[in-house]
């Protein structure tokens, strides 16, 4: 069976060096699984690799998008699907690395078989939302689907209208239609899934710390100032970890200390999330940060 490769886990613990190194030793194709990168401008803040090493070690599914243009977990299982195709052409070994988890899972473990999006009901919702509010449509979805609305975040408006959307183009819960997953485009592969987790927790905190301050020297206050003033702050990438910290900064909401400080614990918080996504992949391997020697492990299992 062709095998797949996939290495995520929590943000700064070295997926993507990893990955280059693979990438040097296999004729292979990198699949970026980041939902932040996807989109132009969006560099500093997703530590997006920077066009020298892209030139050197190029990925697919990066600068592929306007800021305000929309992408699914459906569009990316759809481009993924077609990158998997083009590498087995070529005899290349596929490897994703990032770590939007609900990419991961949709690839590995199915997606849903769910409806294209409507224009017509999406500009209706949108509008809803405009003129009602949020918490109108999350009770809509509580009304509408009441399963969903208990694994939707009510703040989560992205996938509040999604999930409204869909209920109301098939008539049916968009929970029920969930649990019919389609997976049959990767099942004959060897599909080796490997995680890297932080060693010591209180470092890997102080580490996120330097980072965060180190994005800040390069620029990332004036990168969102840029991409609100251009498009909108609403946009929902500027919703990321470290993109709405910086935003809530340039709104005057909070000090740059506090900017900083928030950031840094909204992403340790992402990091536990990443973590627990591990219990519902088939992880082959656990990798801790510091291990040596993971490139030569992974060998050993292709």
């Amino acid at each position: 069976m062709k095998p797949l490769v996939a290495i995520y886990g929590p943000t700064h613990t070295g997926k993507t060096d990893l990955a280059k190194d693979l990438y040097s030793r296999f004729p292979s194709e990198l699949i970026s699984v980041d939902s932040v990168q996807i989109y132009k401008g969006f560099d500093i803040g997703s530590n997006k690799p920077d066009k020298k090493e892209l030139q050197e070690y190029p990925h697919h599914l990066i600068d592929i998008l306007e800021p305000n243009e929309i992408f699914s977990v459906g569009d990316f299982k759809k481009r993924s699907i077609k990158i998997l195709q083009d590498a087995d052409k070529q005899s290349k070994l596929p490897i994703f690395v990032g770590g939007t988890m609900m990419y991961f899972y949709s690839l590995l473990e199915g997606l849903a078989d769910l409806p294209e999006r409507d224009d017509l009901i999406r500009t209706e919702l949108e509008c809803d939302l405009e003129t009602f509010g949020l918490d109108y449509l999350f009770k809509r979805l509580k009304d509408l689907d009441p399963e969903a609305a208990l694994v939707i975040h009510q703040n989560d408006s992205q996938r509040i209208l999604r999930a409204i959307e869909v209920c109301l183009i098939t008539k049916e819960k968009f929970s029920a239609i969930q649990k019919h997953t389609i997976k049959e485009e990767i099942l004959n592969r060897k599909i080796l899934t490997f995680a890297i987790v932080p060693q010591d927790r209180h470092q890997y905190k102080i580490e996120l710390r330097e980072r965060f301050k180190l994005m800040i020297n390069r620029g990332l206050i004036d990168e969102v100032r840029g991409i609100r003033d251009r498009f909108s702050k609403n946009l929902s990438a500027l919703k990321a970890v470290g993109y709405k910290q910086c935003l809530d900064f340039l709104d005057g909401k909070i000090a740059e200390e506090e900017f900083l400080n928030n950031a840094v614990n909204a992403t340790y918080q992402l990091s536990k999330r990443q973590i627990t996504w591990l219990n519902k992949l088939a992880t082959t391997k656990i990798f801790q940060k510091n291990e040596s020697n993971k490139v030569i492990k992974i060998e050993s299992f292709l």
